[in-house]
């Protein structure tokens, strides 16, 4: 799913996600933020074997690491969910900052460290389990151009937790009908789950950039649309 590749490639040095968390301030420009969809994608599709139609568990709070990685399922035409969804169990992979919350998972688990500068769970100093991935160091190694299957618009992307499968088509749909086509800087708290995460990725798919911080109160939020030049999203 490349919807979003065209605004990335437009103006490749401007900022695309931007994260305000208790460890500072994290900015992926356009390039970036490509970069790590590539890499994700390859991850993805190559490493892990997956096809469009098949769906990666998310449960990871805000950070740019964890948005990274689901433009990276998008690129390889994968849908992301929460485990409040239906389509938890289903699922071909879990990227977790906690693998222990989730024991009765059987595909593949993937922990995902917090480090802000991308370091995996060991480089970090944690403990990976056994039979865990440290997600990290793998994710890192893969190229910056996508080499994986091509897939359309009409991919499912989302599998929410109401059960609706959305596309890709219905995500940039959503986002034309929140924010018009303005290339508009969105600044807003926090995501509590998959569905949020995907929420706050939504001005991307209209050229627009993301403003996330986990301080979401609205004083806050008003200060960095100052300072970030951008709107708090309603």
């Amino acid at each position: 799913m490349d919807l979003m590749a065209p605004f990335l490639a437009a103006d490749p040095a401007s900022p695309r996600l931007t994260t305000y968390t208790d460890r500072g301030r994290m900015e992926l420009s356009a390039a970036t933020a490509a970069n790590w969809a590539a890499k994700g994608g390859n991850l993805v599709a190559g490493e892990l074997g997956l096809m469009p139609g098949d769906t990666v568990a998310v449960d990871a709070p805000a950070d740019w690491l964890p948005a990274a990685l689901v433009l990276g399922c998008w690129r390889a035409g994968v849908a992301v969910c929460s485990p409040a969804s239906p389509a938890f169990g289903d699922a071909a992979a879990l990227v977790t900052t906690d693998p222990d919350a989730h024991p009765d998972f059987t595909g593949e688990v993937l922990a995902l460290s917090t480090d802000p500068f991308g370091r995996g769970v060991a480089e970090s100093g944690g403990k990976v389990p056994f039979g865990v991935t440290d997600l990290s160091p793998e994710l890192r190694v893969q190229g910056d151009r996508y080499a994986g299957p091509e897939s359309g618009a009409g991919e499912v992307l989302l599998r929410d937790a109401s059960g609706a499968a959305l596309t890709g088509t219905d995500l940039q749909a959503r986002a034309a009908a929140r924010f018009g086509q303005d290339a508009v800087r969105a600044v807003s708290p926090a995501w509590s789950d998959t569905d949020g995460l995907v929420d706050r990725l939504l001005p991307l798919f209209v050229g627009g950039s993301v403003v996330v911080s986990t301080d979401g109160a609205a004083a806050r939020l008003a200060h960095l649309a100052e300072v970030e030049r951008g709107t708090v999203a309603e």
